[in-house]
């Protein structure tokens, strides 16, 4: 717990507790790029709508402002290696349902809803206790390493999630996605069930009033600190704006750029190799630009990054947008739990944390919005609005707050 820079980015991989939990967050990264592609491309077969198909985002993000609001009174009140645990055996449980349901082809499309709600109810629950964990297991100190380390993991799942869905859909069918979504699913919950850390947070919510008073103090907490108020303001832009682009790739994939399942699966991967080869472009510059600067330029850059993939009618051109979509991504995605982790005391992280889960659940207003103009309109037309007006939100955000302001690039190192 007491080591030092000097000992490397790997360090927390002596932690077993550690390791067990990143290899269950790659695996079950790994079955939610599955499920994205295999679900996507089932809902758009049933429907043939895109409003439908975005619509499966809806349900899949719908609970988590509930469960930013009243996490607490769970989150707070068990040990956290048990919630993972039982969040997994919950997705495991809808997942396999959903494969038997297709397997005896009964599977209808309110089905799919059913189950996207039940896994995004689990993981809403499941993100912030896992990475509430990493300081209990490896000190604040190394949070960003363990956070690093685990978008790599997640990263390469983020590769081979989509691409192996959409290899097994032109090959096998949905049904294969189904089952191996099933299998990745269970060897999550099988590595999890190693973990032996009774780490829990340092008080209890004792009940309903009690979630939401505990609510509001996270929510007071955050409005204080301007650092974390600039990284849930600019979460809340990308959640709504932006990042609904990922439930409408299936329409692109068949309708714009007239591929099948893999191409979809393809586009997916694109994603994810932008990830990976954003966190080597933040792992050599970590240290010359603070958490702020990475954040927010990083947010811009996939804004910029979607407009231009909302307007590309080739599919070369539309994977290589892609991957600087994931550039961006990566460097939101990772310091936007460190920024907030490191800021945070330890008596408030589970609150504060739930505060990130409410303002990340502004994307199912953002998956409605991104179906009615697609229906209305066109896909690229939804993408391309939303993310115009997603890169001037982040933008002003960026250059009012004091700690985000690009001209101050130097401040914060860690």
């Amino acid at each position: 717990m007491s080591k030092g820079p000097s000992d490397g980015i790997l360090w927390p991989l002596r932690n077993s507790d550690f390791r067990r939990l990143i290899i269950s967050s790659g695996l079950w990264c790994q079955s939610m790029w599955i499920e994205s592609v295999a679900i996507g491309w089932l809902a758009l077969e049933l429907t043939d709508s895109a409003w439908w198909v975005a619509l499966i985002g809806f349900f899949r993000t719908a609970p988590m402002p509930l469960i930013g609001v009243f996490g607490p009174v769970i989150t707070e009140r068990y040990q956290r290696r048990r919630l993972i645990l039982v969040t997994q055996c919950v997705i495991l449980c809808s997942v396999f349902v959903l494969s038997m349901l297709h397997f005896h082809k009964i599977l209808d499309y309110w089905h799919l809803a059913t189950a996207s709600f039940v896994t995004g109810t689990a993981w809403a629950l499941d993100w912030p206790t896992r990475r509430s964990l990493f300081p209990d297991l490896l000190g604040k100190h190394k949070v960003v390493d363990a956070l690093f380390l685990e978008n790599i993991i997640q990263s390469f799942s983020r590769l081979t999630g989509p691409l192996s869905a959409g290899l097994i859909v032109n090959l096998v069918g949905t049904q294969g996605a189904l089952n191996t979504l099933v299998i990745s699913s269970a060897l999550s919950v099988t590595a999890l069930s190693g973990i032996r850390t009774k780490s829990r947070s340092p008080e209890r919510s004792s009940g309903f009033l009690d979630s939401v008073s505990r609510g509001y103090e996270g929510l007071n907490y955050a409005f204080r600190n301007t650092t974390i108020l600039a990284v849930l303001l600019i979460t809340v832009a990308m959640n709504l704006l932006a990042f609904p682009y990922q439930d409408l790739l299936p329409v692109f994939a068949r309708d714009i750029l007239g591929t099948e399942a893999f191409g979809l699966g393809l586009l997916g991967a694109a994603c994810g190799l932008g990830n990976i080869l954003g966190l080597l472009l933040i792992g050599r510059i970590r240290g010359k630009r603070s958490n702020s600067w990475i954040f927010t330029v990083a947010s811009m850059l996939a804004c910029m990054s979607l407009i231009g993939f909302s307007q590309s009618t080739s599919f070369v051109l539309s994977l290589f947008i892609l991957i600087l979509v994931g550039i961006g991504q990566a460097g939101f995605s990772l310091m936007q739990s460190s920024i907030i982790l490191i800021e945070t005391s330890d008596a408030m992280r589970a609150r504060v944390m739930g505060t990130l889960v409410l303002a990340i659940g502004f994307g199912p207003l953002g998956r409605i919005q991104a179906g009615a103009i697609a229906d209305s309109f066109n896909s690229p037309f939804a993408v391309m609005a939303m993310s115009l007006i997603a890169l001037a939100c982040v933008s002003a955000v960026g250059f009012l707050s004091t700690e985000f302001s690009w001209f101050k690039s130097r401040k914060k190192k860690l």
